[in-house]
């Protein structure tokens, strides 16, 4: 659904400071793998996965615990990685029989040693919670009523509200902040800190807007009693963020993904409903530092058509991203909005640069979106009304892989 904040406000003008360190320091300088990897070692000396099961708002938790890789004289192979068509069956637990006979499965696979991988790329930290189990058949939705208009948004437009940033990349101010203080701002690196390898969780993902979904097939046509929503995750937002989840896991990011309904029983509540799921969350989780909304945009041109923000990367359609990121006003009250905002730019920066032409500018404006509850709160628009399921998770993995090196730059 388009975002909108309906009021201009005026905010006072901020002086510019020194910036004491840039971004592209974070991009050229890659954390300390043996670091990492002494975090990892020391992480469980079990072989195999380890499960936790613990019962939180209206469904049950399981956290994968694998063990880190470690020296052996014996020859060992990777776990095989997990598909888009099993993810949701590893992860969806509802009783604590079903997590017991899932580790059994899980903890027959290998561990690889340190000296024949060393990016860990297949040991996931993975927490998947409130995840819905309805199952929607979506091809019944096959007229051609609707054209598709696909359409590639201009990752670096020109314009005088357009932020350059560092390594790749645009934010578009839509503030009474002078561009000059936006850009200074844009190179300053978070100050929080992540630890990898941790049995704590390091970033949630949830999705207010829960039920936001996809066109199916080709997408070239979307079905005018389509409502582009669906309680079914494995064909909405969630299966997007279950697509990041595995990424962040890879990399050694402990992440809960959150699948709670926050806008099946009143829409226009959706957001107050999702502050209280973040809040129980961070109370029960004070490790998490970063706390990604995942949307998916709606644009529609004035004649009904949809739109899809699509660009080709690697030969291959992905939706296009777009992180909003919320700044205070008389109205819109997030008192560390600036520290959202240097997030928002760092991932600009992973993403644009990695992927040239997978983003849209930072939109940062006026709002709020539950971003006063971390200092790492954003909001993130994965592909439009008229994109595929396909692309939006091609995204996923891309923004997933842009994000995790992110991230682990990040990790103490």
């Amino acid at each position: 659904m388009r975002k909108k904040t309906g009021i201009k406000f005026i905010a006072a003008a901020a002086a510019v400071a020194l910036v004491p360190f840039a971004v592209s320091e974070a991009m050229d300088n890659p954390p300390d793998v043996s670091k990492i990897m002494a975090a990892a070692v020391n992480f469980t000396a079990n072989s195999g996965f380890s499960t936790e099961t613990s019962e939180f708002g209206n469904g049950s938790l399981i956290l994968y615990k694998p063990n880190p890789p470690q020296s052996t004289e014996s020859n060992m192979t990777e776990t095989p990685e997990i598909t888009e068509d099993t993810a949701f069956a590893e992860t969806e637990i509802t009783s604590q029989e079903s997590a017991i006979t899932e580790n059994e499965n899980i903890s027959q696979e290998p561990a690889v040693t340190a000296q024949e991988k060393t990016d860990d790329s297949d040991k996931s930290y993975i927490i998947t919670q409130n995840i819905s189990h309805d199952t929607e058949d979506l091809s019944v939705f096959g007229s051609t009523d609707l054209k598709v208009r696909k359409t590639t948004f201009d990752s670096n437009p020109e314009g005088y509200n357009f932020v350059s940033l560092s390594m790749g990349g645009k934010v578009r101010n839509c503030t009474e902040l002078d561009s000059d203080f936006v850009k200074a701002e844009s190179e300053i690196l978070p100050e929080f800190q992540l630890e990898a390898y941790s049995d704590q969780p390091q970033v949630l993902i949830m999705h207010t807007h829960t039920t936001e979904s996809y066109l199916l097939g080709s997408g070239d046509y979307q079905d005018k009693d389509y409502s582009c929503r669906t309680t079914d995750p494995t064909q909405s937002v969630v299966a997007v963020g279950q697509k990041i989840s595995e990424k962040l896991a890879e990399k050694g990011i402990c992440v809960i993904h959150d699948g709670t309904l926050h806008d099946r029983a009143d829409f226009n509540k959706a957001y107050a409903y999702s502050e209280e799921t973040v809040a129980a969350i961070l109370e029960k989780y004070p490790s998490i530092k970063v706390v990604f909304d995942v949307h998916r945009d709606g644009i529609v041109e004035a004649d009904g058509s949809p739109v899809a923000a699509v660009n080709t990367i690697n030969g291959k359609e992905a939706a296009q991203v777009m992180i909003i990121s919320a700044a205070t006003d008389g109205y819109y009250y997030v008192p560390n909005y600036l520290q959202n905002f240097h997030f928002a730019c760092l991932l600009q920066q992973y993403m644009e640069s990695t992927n040239p032409g997978i983003t849209r500018p930072v939109l940062f404006q006026y709002c709020n979106y539950n971003q006063h509850l971390t200092t790492g709160s954003l909001l993130l628009e994965i592909g439009a009304q008229g994109n595929t399921l396909e692309q939006a998770l091609y995204t996923g993995e891309l923004i997933g892989e842009s994000i995790g090196n992110a991230l682990l730059t990040l990790c103490k």
